[in-house]
């Protein structure tokens, strides 16, 4: 390997990582759009707000895994 790959490489993964992490605070600071502090968004919310928190962040959670799964399958399909 030559050093031109060798950085190309390294430069991929950190665009890579900094791309996901911008994916991530965008979705963190859609979900806030709109809603004021403290209020509930619809009726079926929980009154407890660490029961609220818990519930979004399992929801993040879960979504965070499906994008992982799908960069997983893009990785496997590619010849």
């Amino acid at each position: 390997m030559n050093a031109n790959r060798i950085i190309d490489m390294i430069v991929r993964r950190v665009i890579r990582q900094l791309v996901n992490r911008g994916v991530d605070k965008g979705f963190d600071a859609a979900s806030r759009i709109g809603r004021k502090p403290g209020a509930e968004t619809d009726g079926n919310a929980p009154q407890n707000g660490a029961n609220h928190n818990a519930t979004a962040q399992r929801q993040k959670q879960t979504m965070r895994q499906a994008q992982r799964l799908t960069r997983q399958a893009r990785r496997l399909t590619k010849f």
